[in-house]
């Protein structure tokens, strides 16, 4: 029983705040709450069935995979899809699990919008981090292989790192957000592939936005506070 308790009081404190915000939300809009979860689920499960005819393939690979060997422009337009474009190690049902639990959670807290911004952030800056560390010399601190620039840079993954951090931080789940720093940084270092340091990317540019957002609400509290207190004056 005590350990259950205390199971509880680690959960509550770690988790609590991400529960109860989702919770609510959920209550609120029932099922409407999690559209955007389930239109990115459908686009992951729609894709990967396409993907695998060759007709279907070269259609895929036409509107959603990205390679920082092609022009920037085309880049842009096909990164919106290539988030729920199969990855390359990525199995179809990980990549699906990863978006169902991440972008839910992120959608039950965050809210669609925002969900949509931070997830479609990190992708776009981590595919341009691609293209300018393959653009680098060797010996420069961001340097990536010159062979990094065929490689198909797609998937979810991009995105769900950066949405973890942000949730999990925002929210107070603080060793939930150290648990993502460490687990991605360990399998980059572990296997340094060109979506290990995307996700890297993914991290920093979801630190910088937490860091913004941080700074913007304390700015509106203190004007908030700075209003109460001037309000009396006024009367």
């Amino acid at each position: 029983m005590n350990n259950n308790s205390g199971i509880r009081r680690v959960a509550e404190s770690e988790w609590g705040l991400v529960y109860r915000q989702a919770r609510a939300r959920l209550q609120a809009r029932g099922a409407a709450a999690l559209t955007l979860t389930m239109v990115s689920s459908c686009l992951v499960l729609l894709f990967a069935a396409i993907d695998k005819f060759p007709s279907g393939a070269a259609f895929v690979s036409k509107i959603g995979v990205v390679r920082a060997t092609e022009p920037w422009d085309v880049a842009l337009l096909r990164l919106p899809l290539s988030i729920f474009v199969p990855a390359i190690h990525l199995p179809c049902w990980t990549a699906l699990v990863m978006v169902g639990l991440t972008f839910g959670i992120a959608e039950l807290t965050l809210g669609p919008w925002r969900t949509l911004a931070v997830g479609f952030t990190c992708s776009l800056v981590g595919t341009y981090y691609a293209r300018f560390g393959i653009s680098q010399p060797p010996g420069h601190l961001f340097h990536l292989p010159a062979e990094f620039a065929q490689v198909r840079d797609t998937g979810p993954s991009a995105a769900v790192v950066g949405l973890g951090l942000m949730v999990a931080w925002r929210f107070g789940a603080r060793w939930t957000a150290l648990g993502v720093v460490l687990l991605t940084t360990v399998t980059t270092v572990l296997d340094p592939e060109l979506a290990g340091y995307e996700h890297m990317a993914a991290l920093v540019t979801a630190g910088l936005l937490l860091l913004t957002d941080g700074v913007a609400r304390r700015l509106a509290a203190r004007s908030a506070h700075g209003s109460a207190a001037l309000a009396p004056q006024l009367r």
